[in-house]
This record gives C-alpha cells, structure tokens and sequence, in this order.
C-alpha cells in the first residue's frame, strides 16, 4: 500500500447565500472525499452547517469573512493565504463567482497560489469574469450545461475553445423507491424556487385558472424565499385577483424537499431568460426525476438541455401561458403518463448525475488541468 498522501483539494465555495451551487457541491463532497482531502471555503452559515455532517480527517472547513466591503474581500484573501502556507493544494476549485474573483485577486497581489485551477461558473452573472479569465486564462473552466458556454456575453468576453471547457452536470442522489400516490388528498403540483421575477412564478399563476377548471380540487403550492419583496407582494396580489386563495399556497423556504418530491404528482420549472436568468442547468428538475416525479419547464437555459420533450417530462415555448396550463392538464389527468415520463426520468439520473462518477470525472479533469 502506498504511503503517498492523498492529494489536497481547494474549494472556494464562499457565496454569500445558499442555494444551487452550495447543494450541488455538497453532493460532490463524500465522492470526492474518496480519492483527496478537501479544505472548503465557506462563508454562509447555513452551507457551512450542511457541510458539517461531512467533517472527518479527510475534510476540514474554513469560515470566511462575510460580506463583499474591502475589509472583508482583505481579510477572505489573507485567510486563503494563511491556508496555502500551511499546505499548497494540489488543485483549486471555485464554486462560484466571489471565489473565482478571489483567486484572480489572489493572483493579482503576487501570493504564492499556484495550482491547477477549475472555475464553476453556475450562473449568468459573473460579471467579473472578463478579469478572471484575463488572469486565469490556463483554468478550466466549468458549467452545468452547455447553455453557459452558449452564452453571447460570455463568449464576447473569451469564453470560447481552444480554453479549456467542460460541461459538468450537477448530480443528486436516488430517492426513495416511488410508492403509488395517495388517494386521500387532491393532486398538487409543486414549484420550488426562491420568489424573484426571473423564475416566471407570475405566468404560473396566471395558468392555474385553466388547470383549475379542469381539476378544481388540484393546488399549486410554491415553495422559496421571498428575496424581492416587492415581486412577492405582486404574486400574491395576482393570487387575490384572480380569486385564487383557495388553490395556490405559498409555503416558504424548505430546506429538506424530500417529502415536496415524494408527494407533488408534478413539478414545473417556469423559469425565464431574464437576467440573471435563465437556468444554467435547473437542480430542481433531476431532483424531481429522483424521485421519478414528471417536470414541465419553460424551454430555456438548462431544462431545454436536460429534459427530452415527451420522453422524460414536457418542454414549453418560454412565456406561452396556455401551453404550460394545458401540460400540466394533461398530466393531472393521465397518472400513468406522470409514472412513465417519471420513470424515465429516474433512469436518467441513475445513468447521467450519478455523483460518485461525477466526483471522478471532476477530480480527474482537475488534476490534469496545467498550472497557471
């Protein structure tokens, strides 16, 4: 057996909130842990709680100062230069756009931070990445779906071959063995995303009306945050217009969506090219195939790369109201049509977002990238 220390892993995964990218890295991390130790950067407290049912002598977690004032940016690059003197990585990984900035930072100021280098970009907002890929032009440069590297921005900035590009897909985990639907309780169908104009929530709930003249007992129920209250406020003024206070119920943030998944008969993903939108690769639509629960999505961004239409769940002309009211229609009234597209979406997640083959094809790529 060799005695040769396994090799050590950065990841800059200091956003300050949590959300896709922080769940999509936490899948990752006990696959990875397989094969390197890990140093993970975290700022948020609620990702770094999650992380912390993973801790052990193969992961150790750094808290980083909060906010993006001077003071804390200083004091975030000095804690990473503290990491790299106590043991240099054998690779670094940013999960997200303010540690890609402070790699670059890290670069600019003359620290000692070289190392095969990977960048995530899990979103349409990296508006610093024009610098980053100007100081790091060697990384490899990582997205959920092609869609990212799609982008017109982005790929006026450089994000172009001959860089080196990988499509990662996030992965997620089997859920439990699907059980027959309750008959006890109306159907409901279930969107889980935080209450921002970008996720098309408003188009949503101007379908329900034709879903519920079709199945008056059928709810909607919206689970996330209210991160722009004023939005919030109009969705639920829509709600009262449309005299719908009986039907669409907004649940708030859920941090275990297990029991969402398990009991929804569908869940629809009505995201829009927005800014930041759209959806770079949409967690929430493998998530749903886990449980081999059918999705219906907007077809933009991620979903139009990840959901074969009529195979595996149902693709809509983005914003077209009617065609997502009749999907979901359709599904309501066809259970063995839910457990087929879902079925098929179960098995796409077992044979594409598996995270232990995900962890090595990532650690892998890393390891081989070339220094800076």
């Amino acid at each position: 057996m060799s005695d040769r220390p396994l090799p050590l892993l950065f990841i800059m995964s200091n956003m300050r909130e949590t959300g896709g990218a922080e769940q999509s890295i936490a899948t990752l991390i006990p696959h990875l842990m397989e094969h390197a130790r890990l140093r993970v950067f975290v700022e948020n407290d609620r990702h770094h709680d999650d992380l912390q049912r993973y801790t052990g002598p193969r992961l150790a977690l750094t808290r980083m100062p909060k906010g993006n004032a001077p003071r804390a940016l200083w004091g975030a690059l000095q804690t990473l230069r503290r990491a790299w003197r106590e043991e240099p990585p054998d690779a670094v990984l940013a999960n997200g756009h303010k540690g890609s900035f402070l790699l670059a930072f890290a670069k600019l100021a003359g620290l000692p931070t070289v190392a095969p280098t990977g960048i995530f970009l899990r979103d349409f907002n990296y508006y610093l990445l024009w610098l980053v890929l100007r100081v790091l032009p060697g990384a490899l440069y990582l997205a959920p779906s092609e869609a990212v590297f799609e982008d017109a921005r982005y790929r006026r900035w450089g994000l172009v071959a001959p860089r080196r590009l990988l499509a990662l897909p996030n992965a997620v985990r089997l859920g439990s063995t699907p059980t027959d639907e309750p008959t006890d309780e109306p159907p409901f169908v279930a969107a889980c995303a935080r209450l921002a104009r970008w996720k098309g929530l408003h188009l949503l709930i101007r379908a329900w009306p034709q879903v519920r003249a079709a199945f008056p007992a059928a709810e909607l129920r919206i689970y996330g945050e209210e991160v722009e209250p004023e939005y919030a406020a109009e969705l639920k003024a829509l709600v009262q217009e449309l005299a719908l206070s009986d039907a669409v119920h907004f649940c708030g943030y859920q941090r275990d969506l297990t029991p969402v998944f398990s009991a929804a008969a569908v869940l629809v993903v009505p995201s829009l090219s927005l800014r930041p939108g759209p959806e770079t690769f949409s967690r929430i639509i493998i998530e749903a195939w886990a449980h081999a629960k059918p999705v219906v999505a907007f077809a933009t961004g991620g979903p139009r790369y990840l959901i074969k239409d009529g195979a595996d769940g149902y693709l809509v002309a983005e914003g077209d109201v009617e065609a997502l009211a009749a999907r979901l229609r359709q599904l309501l009234a066809d259970p063995a049509l839910r457990q087929r597209l879902g079925e098929k979406g179960r098995a796409k997640v077992r044979e594409k977002f598996d995270p232990k083959k995900l962890a090595a094809v990532l650690l892998s790529r890393l390891l081989t990238t070339p220094r800076p």
